[in-house]
């Protein structure tokens, strides 16, 4: 026993002082130490000694190596490759626990829909908890359940954060199991401002509310379900759409009444031509549109059909409206007529708009953007940014000027590196003529005189104000900021040399003592939006934890489209390729290869992970057609989708060599880099918003992932369908 000992400790010695955290490593120490004590003992170089001294020697050869081990503990298990193994037993067992419901989040900020599996079963209900009535789930066959749940109709659990019991009580059995529930706080987004300057607003999406701010008073308005954008119609009526919600709701601020007009949706945002008394709604999803109501009769008058949805949109001089599309990444402008507008004019951009507004005479646009070069052809650096301003002719979208803000200080550990000017997501042109500009990444206001482009600098660094997004100027001259991630509103009044704080929502100290999960998603979102020292945040490929539209080269010299990062919570591994497998994991790029961050946060990777486990997926728009969608199901599973798209939520969790799905496109992948790809089964729900598809995205749209990119009939037996099966299969998609 005293020999083995000494034996193991001598091993850890050495492998240690190789300083290779390996296994390979330690058995190759182990086998020169067991050798060592062989040959010593053979030719007599050691004295004799007792167990009991051998044993003592070897604990105290095996401590220098306990302690390397302890600090190279997280590459040990990398390399045994038993990282996150927790994360992904725990996904698998609670998704093979039958009945089984996914996906795992509870939102009481949206509207959401649950997935069950209870093979063999009748009727199956959900229970969210003792004091909320029993939702009724609809059977679409095969043993797959599905429940809808509005927050808004049904109520609100009880439990804020954390763990929420549930049951699923199946043909009259209970069944416990938890959901994770999130009650989100405020979140103050983009301004609207009033004729008069005297007023501006803001919507908070996640807390159903439109809050209204001018002089020294700010007032809270309920609204519809997820309020996304809003315009002042005149100086006391702001209209409003919703996301979760098609409807547009015009509130008095002055007598509280309230009008509403439903619209087909799904809704974006909005934009209002006084002049014309012309309310434009952008109607976004599979069939996008710019719709036309009248004001004040409140009607729909036209349609206008989109080949991209609208981001953004406003009204120019001449009637003009310009927008701006994600999907595309172009600004287009159209030109009034009877019945509508008709297209005037377009401008490609590297990279889509992160936010734009129009000067005072409407004859400059401004827009933000993480890229935008001149010469044509995609930019092949990894996750490459260069955030900037484009100030555009906006009759002719013309560009004008580029303002590159992304900068470095004197206080930069190596060339290249950034701190400032980082993520600009907020524009407001100032009285003065200067830009005031919100910088999320860096947590900074400019106000930046064109075409000079040296700015004057407001940081957020003596309050709790961080990743700022809008930015508005009222007729007092007072300069009004808001921040989602933090909950509140600063202003900085005409002759103040720094900010005073509007808290909407409970602060930090509040948080830490009454909802410390609260907390940690709060600083998880700013995290997010955070630049790094190369000037790059999670946000600036992923806008606002949705995809930007854009692909990137991820570092293997190819351009992949990215993805959203919503509805992760509960799918381990993550990224095309399962190559990490948790989410915190996904910070080592931020601090490795692109240089960490300026401000130190502790707990971050924690922080991180939390708040992105906490946005929930994206909900279909897709009208209920419970008969068609089992049409599609059956389909579903004639053509052997869910062996690896396996129920509730419509993935195994597994990983595939590509080849055993595409064989060419494997072969092709594995002559370029060559060594074969293994590609991530990924969840379909909200299958529908998640564009381009396959590993590398090149199927456009579903019906192409199921004919012309399944050329072997691998990726399911799509060739067995019908035209029928097939259309109603892509319903069935398209419907969670």
């Amino acid at each position: 026993m005293g020999r083995q000992l000494f034996v193991t400790g001598l091993a850890l010695a050495l492998w240690s002082a190789a300083g290779r955290p390996r296994w390979l490593y330690l058995l190759l120490a182990y086998l020169i130490a067991l050798g060592v004590v062989e040959l010593s003992q053979r030719v007599k170089l050691l004295p004799e000694l007792s167990a009991r001294a051998l044993a003592m020697l070897g604990v105290l050869f095996a401590l220098p190596g306990l302690g390397f081990a302890y600090k190279a503990r997280a590459r040990i298990l990398e390399e045994a490759g038993l990282v996150g193994i927790t994360e992904r037993v725990a996904d698998r067992v609670r998704l093979a626990r039958v009945p089984a419901i996914a996906p795992g989040l509870l939102s009481s900020a949206q509207p959401q829909s649950f997935f069950v599996q209870a093979p063999g079963a009748q009727r199956v209900t959900l229970e969210l908890g003792l004091e909320l009535q029993p939702l009724a789930a609809a059977s679409l066959g095969h043993g797959l359940f599905r429940v809808d749940y509005d927050p808004r109709v049904h109520g609100r659990p009880q439990l804020l954060d954390g763990e929420l019991p549930v049951q699923l009580r199946v043909d009259g059995t209970a069944h416990e199991r938890s959901l994770r529930v999130v009650a989100p706080l405020v979140h103050p987004r983009w301004f609207c401002r009033s004729p008069n300057a005297a007023r501006a607003a803001t919507p908070s999406e996640e807390t159903d509310e439109l809050i209204v701010l001018g002089g020294r008073s700010v007032q809270r308005l309920p609204t519809g379900d997820g309020p996304l954008d809003c315009a002042f119609l005149d100086d006391t009526h702001v209209v409003v759409s919703h996301r979760h919600a098609d409807e547009v709701q015009v509130l008095s601020l002055e007598g509280g009444a309230v009008r509403t007009l439903r619209l087909p949706g799904p809704l974006g945002r909005l934009a209002f031509d006084a002049l014309h008394g012309r309310i434009v709604v952008a109607r976004v999803g599979v069939e996008p549109a710019l719709l036309h109501v009248s004001w004040p009769a409140l009607t729909l008058q036209a349609v206008t059909p989109l080949r991209a949805a609208v981001e953004w949109l406003g009204f120019a001089a001449s009637e003009r409206l310009i927008v701006a599309s994600r999907r595309d990444a172009t600004l287009r402008a159209y030109s009034a007529s009877a019945n509508g507008f008709v297209p005037a004019g377009e401008l490609a951009l590297s990279r889509p708009a992160t936010s734009f507004t129009l000067d005072r005479e409407r004859m400059r646009l401004y827009v933000t953007v993480t890229d935008h070069r001149t010469t044509p052809g995609p930019q092949l650096g990894n996750h490459f940014v260069q955030d900037q301003l484009l100030v555009l002719d906006s009759m002719e979208l013309r560009l004008v000027q580029r303002v590159l803000t992304a900068r470095r200080s004197e206080q930069q550990t190596k060339a290249g590196n950034t701190d400032q000017g980082g993520s600009p997501l907020g524009a407001w042109p100032l009285r003065d003529g200067r830009l005031a500009l919100a910088f999320a990444g860096t947590d900074e206001l400019w106000r930046l005189p064109l075409p000079e482009a040296e700015p004057e600098r407001l940081h957020f660094a003596d309050v709790p104000f961080y990743a700022p997004h809008g930015v508005v100027e009222l007729a007092d001259g007072a300069l009004w900021i808001s921040s989602p991630a933090a909950g509140a509103l600063a202003v900085v009044r005409p002759g103040a040399s720094a900010a005073e704080l509007v808290p909407l929502a409970p602060s930090e100290r509040e948080l830490l003592a009454q909802r410390p999960l609260a907390l940690q998603r709060r600083i998880g979102e700013r995290g997010f939006y955070e630049s790094t020292r190369a000037g790059i945040a999670c946000q600036s490929c992923h806008l606002h934890a949705d995809d930007d539209g854009v692909a990137y080269n991820l570092g293997d010299h190819r351009l992949i489209p990215n993805l959203s990062v919503r509805g992760l919570l509960g799918t381990a591994p993550y990224l095309r390729d399962g190559s990490y497998p948790r989410i915190s994991d996904l910070d080592e790029v931020a601090q490795e290869r692109y240089r960490g961050y300026a401000r130190v946060q502790p707990g971050r990777r924690a922080c991180l992970q939390a708040f992105v486990e906490s946005l929930p997926r994206a909900r279909s728009s897709a009208p209920r057609d419970v008969a068609a969608e089992r049409r599609g199901l059956d389909a579903f599973v004639r053509a052997g989708c869910e062996r690896c798209h396996s129920f509730p939520a419509f993935t195994n969790l597994g990983q595939l060599p590509l080849g055993a799905l595409f064989p060419a496109i494997a072969r092709e992948q594995s002559q370029d880099s060559g060594v074969g790809e293994t590609v991530d089964v990924p969840s379909l729900l909200s299958i529908a918003s998640s564009a381009p598809y396959l590993n590398d995205g090149r199927a456009a749209t579903l019906s192409a992932v199921l004919d012309e990119h399944n050329p072997d009939n691998l990726h399911g037996d799509t060739r067995g369908l019908s035209e029928a099966e097939r259309a109603d299969l892509l319903h069935f998609l398209v419907s969670l």
